[in-house]
This record gives C-alpha cells, structure tokens and sequence, in this order.
C-alpha cells in the first residue's frame, strides 16, 4: 500500500490513533470511578439497579476502548515484523497516556504555568517517543520529527 494522501505515514497515524484510544480508555476510568464513588457518597438519585446497569454499561466502554488500544498496538508492533522489544509494551501505553495528559495539562493552562506545563509535555513525549522506537525496533531517538522521518522510511 502506498501513502498517497498523509503527509505523516499510516504508521503514525495509527499511533496518533492509539494514543487517542489509550486516553480515552484513561477517560473512560475516570468516569466510571467517578460515578461508583457518586453513588458511594450519595450523590446521586440513582436507585442500586439503576446505578448497577450505568456501571456494567460503563464498564464495557472501557473493555470496548481497552480491546481497540490494544488491537493496534498489537497491529503496530506486527507491521514492522516484531523486530521491536515487545517488552517496552506497558512503557509505550503508560507514556502514550501521561504525554496526552500532560498535552491537555498544557492546554488548559493559564499564562502563569504555561512555559512550564508545555516543556513537561514535550519531555513526556521524548519518553514516548523513544519507547515507542525501543518497541517498533527502529532505529532510536526521542525527536518526534525524526521518528516520523524514520516511520516513513521503513513503512512505506
């Protein structure tokens, strides 16, 4: 297959993908501890067989999100023919996540916290990015630039 309409590489694309997918499955907790811990505290109107069915309801979004995440970085890992360091798994998902979240950290930032809020972001991301090289097997780096650079010349 050939990239004809991404200037980025569908291997990136898949991993923005995934990282998106990893956040929304940290969302998607979120949400779910928030709304057992509403019940717990009373805070809710809810009687125990409503909040019984909201929480399995909840519960299989996240398996859902849970399943899709871990899909394409199984697929991810397969395209560059498990060359990686399956091992770096766990790194690569929990720096996937902690680089959006400080990304949005950033974001909703006020003047006062934003310099510093931005340079926590980009050093996240150079952990995210060279233990997403570690895994794909490619040659190593921590510049974003690079790896799509190097993305592009190893999946084509």
């Amino acid at each position: 297959m050939i990239n004809k309409n991404s200037t980025d590489g569908y291997a990136e694309d898949l991993i923005r993908s995934f990282v998106q997918i990893a956040t929304l499955e940290m969302h998607a907790k979120t949400l779910l501890e928030k709304r057992e811990s509403e019940f717990t505290n009373g805070l809710t109107d809810y009687n125990i067989d409503e909040h019984m069915k909201i929480i399995e309801r909840m519960k299989e979004e996240v398996n859902t999100f849970t399943d899709i995440r871990r899909g394409d970085m199984l697929f991810l890992y397969q395209m560059f023919e498990s060359k990686g360091d399956k091992e770096q798994w766990c790194m690569v998902k929990h720096l996937a996540i902690a680089s959006m979240t400080a990304f949005e950290a950033w974001q909703g930032s006020d003047a006062k916290y934003e310099s510093t809020l931005f340079q926590m972001y980009i050093e996240k991301n150079k952990l995210f990015v060279n233990a997403m090289t570690k895994f794909l097997g490619v040659e190593i780096t921590e510049c974003a630039s690079c790896f799509s650079d190097i993305l592009r010349g190893v999946v084509k």
